[in-house]
């Protein structure tokens, strides 16, 4: 049985790199949890904007570290070295919680002490709050200790911040420093690969669709392609555990890469990719939205 007394100290660590105009949105909305006892750790990563102004208005209920830029990995590492809580999460500060997030995730992980994370599924939004969308993945709660395969196969929903973790293990790991895409992936494959992890239906975490946030990410992927995905194969944690995922992975990542460029205007890499995910894995021309993006990327 769940100890109803129980009021463990739980960390939310949030990296931020020149958002400061959405900062004080993902704070709040930490400060506004229905679980009080919280340690919130902000990690400025050598932002040039007014994030520092804006964590200082909440001075007397976080802690705020200023580091010189060194990437979102390294932000991230720099927070769970700092964290001292029993639990960890991660919040972008682009993103926010649902008022019940922290509660409903600490219940699963006090009443089942033999799962090691619970994440949840995502409502999308718009800078301007005018359309919050919710597409669900899942319908319904479930566990497993094979979400890693889900997880790199795309068949999850996926946020950094849906995720809390017991202290013990989310501190085994680390995010690699020479991503700077697909670096939460990384991290969270070898979470789930770790331990048992409850799944939760309810959507209890809103990420921000925003034009920085899109270039950012677009120029990322351009820079590092497919690397992502052999650092993660590659990765002796496993003992070669994924070797029989990497033509799959490497064809849906050439195919992602062919949808974002595409949506991004950048058409001779969209149809470069797309050609490289077929060729990696001729069955996946029968997924049609990518291949209706490819023949209109001719135009």
């Amino acid at each position: 049985m769940i100890d109803q007394t129980a009021d463990p100290l739980v960390s939310i660590i949030i990296p931020t790199y020149n958002y400061g105009k959405y900062l004080a949105r993902a704070i709040r909305s930490c400060l506004d949890q229905t679980h009080k006892h919280l340690e919130i750790i902000v990690i400025d990563d050598g932002s040039t904007d007014n994030t520092r102004e804006v964590a200082q208005g909440f001075s007397d209920k976080i802690i705020y570290i200023h580091q010189q830029n060194m990437g979102v990995s390294s932000a991230r590492n720099h927070g769970l070295e700092r964290a001292r809580g029993e639990f960890i999460t991660f919040l972008d500060a682009d993103d926010y919680l649902t008022e019940d997030s922290i509660e409903a995730k600490l219940h699963v992980l006090l009443e089942h002490p033999d799962i090691g994370t619970v994440f949840s599924q995502a409502y999308s939004e718009d800078t301007d709050g005018g359309n919050r969308t919710f597409k669900p993945v899942l319908h319904e709660d479930c566990v497993s200790d094979k979400f890693y395969e889900d997880l790199l196969m795309g068949r999850l929903p996926f946020q950094t911040c849906g995720f809390l973790m017991r202290y013990s293990l989310a501190q085994q790991f680390r995010f690699p420093v020479d991503l700077s895409n697909g670096e939460d992936v990384a991290y969270f494959t070898k979470v789930l690969f770790a331990a048992k992890a409850y799944f939760c239906a309810k959507p209890m975490v809103t990420n921000r669709r925003h034009p920085d946030s899109l270039r950012h990410n677009v120029g990322l992927i351009k820079k590092q392609g497919i690397e992502p995905i052999p650092t993660i194969l590659n990765d002796p944690y496993y003992h070669g555990a994924l070797d029989h995922l990497k033509q799959d992975l490497t064809a849906n990542r050439c195919l992602e890469l062919s949808r974002r460029f595409y949506l991004s205007g950048e058409k001779g890499l969209a149809r470069q990719y797309y050609l490289k995910g077929i060729r990696t894995k001729p069955s996946r021309i029968f997924k049609i939205d990518y291949l209706i993006k490819f023949i209109k990327a001719w135009f």
